[in-house]
């Protein structure tokens, strides 16, 4: 049993919980997101000897298109991209490609400038940002920006980078190249975009190994253009093996507008002096950045051209579809899975099924207690240590079970997870291990799981009948512990006295496999729960012992993480184009993989809910069976308010 100083009050977690197996700070970023911030130092680029980043610090850097009066460097695209007719072809390029709109560009500056420019950054510092959508290292902003400056005692207005344009000439010149009429009329010319503003946005990103983007369509504020233009290193190629692409989704045919199909149609490596945009455009334009593998940097300027209003965007009018303006309303929300108690075929055809109200099933009874011996330890079935779990869970609202299952139990699960792993070659036995395919493990009753912008996971939808398949006799096992445990009625007997709360359906279920490399689900709220209800989140996980210290690790993902929504109702979808949230905040509780343990966390509609991306340097799958049962939300303790405000009153008496 572990937590500390979990307090429920007004019907969400307030308190971050210092956890005994896994404490992280973190930091909130987007209003449905987490993030942890921090500045190691950022990976080296890689660059040759021969980059601009070994001349000594009075050594001039010469641009290959020249200088202007003032000395500072020019930077600009190859001369072959200023002719209408080279324009004229590349329009023709971006109308036909799929699966929408895009182009890539490739030389676009040249060699020797990107040389400069990768000089350039190594001078910057980049910050570490990780939420439950993407791991990287960024700069801050690179754009020009129009700042008030004094000059013969006036002020006036003049263009400055962030970076310095003395620190960083180069890179300075290239982001007024991305900010100049010339860089717009190219971009007008290829898309058919029409009108765009001066305003441009503009960072470095650079992708250390495990780096990763999910999902998503990049739809934010007056966005219109969307482009990458790679700085990877020119003299070595980057190839597939590395990881890294840039993976474009197709629409979904078979699901409703704005729905991605659960499978890239198009990877895009980032290829050294190559520049990709497209249009911006909601439910259209998802893409992702696949995991990086190697030791190579993936490195980066991402930025973003503007229309004049949110109405010139592309695709105003499906604005509703946008990844941002679903995961803010209930279609964004948490899956909900199959009745625990629904007939599972494949297809996943039992996920509309409800679960059946259950009456007041009374306390436990011997009979009761001797059908749990045959899954749980002894000592989770023992009076004197549940009265424990249900004195713990009563101050804390989450607890934490070690050894659940009984050791032979276990053991024959453990066992067979490991075999699956094995015949789908996700062990990590090679540090360089390939790059796994998404439809790797779907198979034998395994579903994928999506849509992606939301969630990508293996569901188990088959019968419960094993075959000389190993994905079969796994999915079997975990399908009979859902049905035969999850679903009997000892074991909501048993929940009532471990937490004091009563089930009031059968609940819903499902057994789950996060694979490396590949699976993640992103914070989402849950929309089914009734006002003066709570969601009493039960999941058993099943992962081997041998690689419980690598889990323990949160560098490899796979952990569950709790969090509080935003309260502010109002706040649009425009408005998250700052980035917000109060610097002190964090998750609730994150719970690593943890072998046969079972852990319960009372949730309501404001706490958001995300499995992390799992990178593929993690050491196996994370399987679990995940069910989820009504509650009556416990009435407020009036006395702990009252404290807590006190207590709060103090500090500012004290300060």
């Amino acid at each position: 049993l572990a937590g500390s100083r979990f307090k429920h009050a007004d019907r969400h977690f307030r308190s971050v919980v210092a956890v005994c197996v896994c404490v992280f700070v973190w930091r909130v970023r987007l209003r449905l997101k987490w993030a942890v911030q921090f500045t190691p130092t950022a990976p080296a680029l890689g660059l040759p000897a021969s980059s601009s980043s070994t001349r000594g610090p009075s050594s001039p850097i010469m641009p290959a298109t020249g200088e202007d009066a003032a000395g500072a460097p020019i930077v600009t695209m190859r001369d072959e991209w200023k002719d209408a007719k080279a324009r004229h072809g590349l329009a023709d390029q971006f109308k036909g490609s799929s699966p929408y709109r895009h182009i890539m560009v490739r030389p676009f500056l040249g060699k020797e400038q990107l040389k400069m420019i990768r000089g350039d950054l190594e001078k910057l510092n980049a910050t570490e940002k990780e939420t439950d959508l993407f791991r990287f290292f960024q700069t801050s902003d690179l754009a020009p920006r129009e700042v008030e400056e004094p000059a013969n005692g006036k002020k006036k207005r003049r263009k400055k980078m962030q970076a310095g344009e003395t620190s960083a000439p180069a890179l300075s010149a290239l982001a007024d190249f991305f900010a100049s009429d010339e860089y717009r009329s190219f971009c007008q010319d290829v898309t058919g975009c029409g009108e765009l503003t001066e305003r441009v946005d503009l960072s470095a990103q650079i992708y250390s190994r495990g780096g990763h983007l999910l999902c998503h369509d990049d739809v934010i504020g007056t966005r219109k253009i969307s482009f990458i233009y790679y700085l990877t290193d020119p003299e070595e190629e980057w190839t597939s093996a590395d990881g890294g692409a840039l993976e474009l989704y197709p629409a979904d045919s078979n699901a409703p507008p704005g729905t991605p199909s659960s499978l890239p149609t198009k990877e895009v490596l980032p290829l050294s002096d190559a520049l990709v945009f497209f249009v911006v455009e909601p439910g259209v334009t998802f893409h992702a950045v696949r995991e990086v593998r190697g030791e190579r940097a993936r490195v980066s300027i991402q930025g973003w051209l503007h229309a004049p209003s949110l109405e010139a965007t592309s695709g105003f009018q499906n604005r509703s579809l946008a990844t941002l303006q679903q995961l803010l309303q209930t279609r964004g929300s948490a899956p909900t899975p199959p009745s625990i108690t629904a007939g599972v075929t494949t297809g996943g055809s039992s996920s509309s099924s409800c679960p059946a109200q259950v009456d007041n099933e009374g306390e436990l009874t011997e009979e009761d207690r001797t059908f749990l011996k045959q899954w749980l330890a002894t000592e989770y079935v023992s009076e004197g240590p549940l009265s424990s779990v249900a004195e713990r869970f009563a101050g804390d609202s989450y607890a934490l079970l070690s050894d659940f299952l009984k050791p032979e139990v276990f053991a024959a699960l453990a066992e067979e997870a490991d075999a699956v792993d094995a015949a789908d070659a996700l062990r990590l036995e090679d540090p360089e291990a390939p790059v796994p395919d998404y439809a790797t493990g779907a198979k034998d009753g395994w579903t994928v799981i999506g849509p992606p912008h939301l969630r990508r996971y293996l569901r188990f939808e088959g019968t419960a009948e094993a075959n000389a398949s190993p994905h079969a006799k796994l999915g079997a096992s975990l399908a009979k512990l859902r049905k035969e445990l999850f679903a009997s009625s000892p074991f909501r007997k048993w929940l009532k006295a471990a937490t004091g709360l009563e089930p009031k359906t059968e609940g819903r279920a499902e057994v789950r496999r996060f694979r490396p490399g590949m699976d993640y689900t992103v914070a989402a709220q849950a929309d089914h729960i009734a006002e003066g209800f709570a969601d009493l989140d039960v999941s058993l996980m099943i992962v081997s012992p041998k690689v419980a210290e690598e889990f323990s690790n949160e560098e490899v993902g796979g952990f569950e993480s709790y969090l509080a929504a935003d309260d502010d109702k109002n706040e649009t979808v425009e408005a998250q184009e700052v980035y917000r949230g109060a610097e002190d905040e964090g998750p609730l509780v994150n719970i690593p993989p943890t072998p046969n343990a079972l852990a319960i966390v009372m949730r309501d509609a404001q706490t958001l809910r995300f499995v992390k991306y799992l990178s593929r340097d993690a050491p196996a799958s994370r399987l679990d069976v995940a069910a989820c049962y009504p509650v009556e939300s416990p009435e407020e303790d009036d006395d702990d308010d009252e404290e807590e405000m006190e207590g709060e009153g103090k500090m500012q008496d004290d300060a």
